[in-house]
C-alpha cells in the first residue's frame, strides 16, 4: 500500500453551495478528520522533566480529541506524571495526569483546556478559531517521580480537523 500527500483540507459531501432552504440543495460539505500518532518508551527516564515533539499542527488546525495510552505500564517510579502543551504552557492542551497504569486516559478536562483546543477563547487566528495562524508543535512532557522508570510505554493520538489554505476555519467563506 502507498500512502499519497494531500496539500490541505479535503471537502467532502455532495452539495458545494447553497442554492436555496430545501435538502439537497444546501451545502453539506466539511472536513475530514486526520491524526498524528507518537510512541515513546520512557524505560531508563531519570526522575526529572523530559520533553517530545509528539506532533505539529497545522495553521489553523482543531484539535478534536487526544488519545494517551500507556502501553506499557509504569515501573520503578512511584508516579509518571504527564502534560501536553505548546511549548510555551506546559499543560495547554492537558493537565498534569499520572499514566503509571496501563490502559487509556479519558479525557475529562476543563472548559480551560478544551478551548485551548478549539481557539474559542484566543484570537491567534481568523475568528479566534483553531490554534493559530502558524504551525503549533504539541509538546509531552513527562516527570517521573522518585526513581528512575524501569518501564514504561506510552502511545500519543493527536485527532484534528484541518484548516483552509487561508488559515481559517473550514469551511471558510470562499468555499461556502
Amino acid at each position: 500500500m502507498g500512502f499519497a500527500t494531500h496539500l490541505g483540507p479535503w471537502l467532502l459531501g455532495t452539495v458545494k453551495n447553497t442554492t436555496s432552504t430545501t435538502v439537497g440543495s444546501i451545502r453539506n460539505t466539511g472536513v475530514t478528520l486526520v491524526s498524528q500518532t507518537f510512541k515513546k518508551d520512557y524505560t531508563g527516564q531519570a526522575a526529572s522533566a523530559t520533553t517530545d515533539t509528539i506532533c505539529v499542527l497545522p495553521a489553523g488546525a482543531q484539535i478534536v480529541d487526544i488519545k494517551i495510552d500507556t502501553l506499557v505500564a509504569f515501573t520503578g517510579s512511584t508516579a509518571a506524571n504527564l502534560q501536553l502543551g505548546d511549548g510555551s504552557t506546559a499543560n495547554l492542551y492537558w493537565a498534569s495526569t499520572d499514566v503509571t497504569t496501563q490502559g487509556r486516559l479519558a479525557y475529562t478536562g476543563a472548559a480551560a483546556k478544551l478551548g485551548n483546543w478549539c481557539g474559542a477563547t484566543s484570537t491567534a487566528s481568523p475568528n479566534g478559531i483553531g490554534v493559530g495562524s502558524t504551525d503549533v508543535k504539541v509538546i509531552a512532557t513527562m516527570t517521573p517521580t522518585v526513581a528512575a522508570v524501569t518501564a514504561g510505554t506510552v502511545q500519543y493520538t493527536v485527532m484534528y480537523a484541518v484548516a483552509d489554505s487561508t488559515g481559517a476555519q473550514a469551511p471558510s467563506v470562499s468555499q461556502n
